[in-house]
């Protein structure tokens, strides 16, 4: 009776210490992850940053292009439409 008791007696000793040793786990966890926010979102704005700059190389160019393709035939429409208006009055 006795061994089946002590058996008994270390299963529980060790679900105590598994048991603290999993809650000990969960803390460092959470203590490493809040230790660790301020780098993971300083790390993801200059990724941001950096993306940015990158399309605004990337798109700026093209931007301009557009523009400049879009600005003659605009020049022209409004340089027609002030002879028109020159014209009526």
């Amino acid at each position: 009776m006795l061994e089946v008791l002590a058996i008994l007696t270390l299963l529980f000793v060790g679900a105590v210490v598994f048991g603290v040793i999993a809650l000990l786990a969960g803390l460092f966890k959470i203590v490493l992850k809040l230790a660790l926010l301020p780098l993971v979102l300083g790390l993801k704005a200059l990724v941001f940053v950096v993306l940015f700059v990158l399309a605004l190389v990337v798109v700026g160019p093209v931007v301009l292009a557009l523009g400049l393709v879009l600005l003659v035939p605009l020049l022209i429409l409004g340089g027609i439409v002030w002879a028109g208006v020159a014209i009526v009055t």
